[in-house]
């Protein structure tokens, strides 16, 4: 069978599992998983494929070509209206310079590396979302104290 290198990259971090993770999984050397994504592998034997199905929760036709509604499925994603910024990653420079949150950029990283806020870690790289800010924010914010009704 030959194997679908972008759908099966696709499945792997729509579940957000690395490739090592998937390696224990499966037995299957992370090299080799990493030459399948990549398609450089022309043919899959049965068993690793089931295995790596398995892994996934998918049926193995999913990870194989010639299943277009899956792998279709699997690979497009919506797109992404322009001009929609909440999507759109910021780094402590930038939300520091928009005075979004009260500290320096440094400080924020230092916080988002402790997970004492809310951030991304892209690749090891510092990274927020408006969402983040606006959870952070309320992380700090004192609610109004509802005494007893008299």
């Amino acid at each position: 069978m030959r194997p679908h290198g972008p759908a099966f990259k696709a499945l792997r971090k729509a579940q957000g599992l690395s490739l090592r993770t998937l390696q224990d999984a499966t037995g299957l050397d992370r090299r080799y998983l990493s030459r399948l994504e990549r398609a450089e592998v022309d043919a899959i034997e049965a068993e690793r494929a089931d295995a790596l199905a398995g892994a996934l929760g998918v049926p193995t036709e999913a990870i194989a070509e010639g299943d277009p509604a899956v792998t279709a499925e699997a690979i497009e994603a919506p797109p992404i209206k322009v001009g929609d910024d909440e999507l759109k990653r910021y780094t402590p420079e930038e939300v520091a310079a928009r005075g979004w949150l009260p500290w320096s950029a440094r400080k924020i990283k230092e916080l988002a590396y402790a997970r004492e806020i809310y951030a991304h870690r892209d690749g090891g790289r510092i990274t927020l979302t408006r969402e983040d800010v606006r959870l952070t924010s309320r992380l700090g914010a004192i609610e109004p104290f509802e005494g007893p009704s008299a």
